[in-house]
């Protein structure tokens, strides 16, 4: 008896602890604008941009954290290959004059969540871009007006903890009560 009780404590345990969610965070360390390819930090659609990695310049405050490579880009689309993800912020500072520039979030086609960016009074420096959204996601777009561009560093992402389904509770219960129920018919 106090083996079944043992087991059915580690089954409950195995089956009712939850997912935990694992963190990316997309530094752009040790590599080439070239091995942005499809796959790279999780994502694909790299070919969608016009982006070059480089150097942060020596007069440039920022966190000694980010390393010392950055994305320089233009208005794209990115998808999460390990879908759906929750996407958390990343380091960003916008270059040039256009003025109406935003990113917007997609989950199975849908726009969920969409933010402008104030390209006028945003801080000199690199700064941390929230998401702003908690949902689940798949795809994040960037938007600009013209050729100006933008710089990201750390693009920061979670995987969505997975639930254990319904259907795996039931089975887990009715497997329990079989085995304690031909337990006391053994003994009685």
């Amino acid at each position: 008896m106090k083996i079944l009780a043992k087991s059915l404590l580690l089954f409950s345990a195995a089956v009712f602890a939850p997912a935990q969610a694992a963190q990316t965070v997309v530094d752009f360390e040790g590599i080439a604008s070239w091995d942005l390819v499809d796959g790279y930090g999780g994502l694909s659609g790299w070919e969608s941009f016009t982006n070059q990695l480089s150097n942060y310049s020596s007069f440039e405050s920022r966190d000694p954290a980010l390393g010392d490579y950055r994305l320089h880009a233009r208005a794209g689309e990115l998808r999460f290959d390990s879908a759906p993800v929750i996407f958390e912020g990343m380091f960003y500072n916008y270059w040039g004059s256009d003025t109406e520039i935003s990113f917007s979030l997609y989950f199975q086609g849908v726009q969920v969540y969409s933010q402008s960016l104030d390209a006028i009074n945003q801080p000199v420096d690199i700064y941390w871009l929230v998401s702003g959204y908690s949902g689940l996601v798949d795809t994040i777009q960037f938007h600009g007006q013209s050729g100006d561009g933008f710089i990201v560093d750390n693009l920061t992402y979670s995987t969505a903890p997975v639930s254990v389904p319904g259907a795996v509770w039931l089975f887990g219960s009715g497997l329990a009560g079989l085995m304690l129920r031909t337990r006391q018919r053994k003994i009685g």
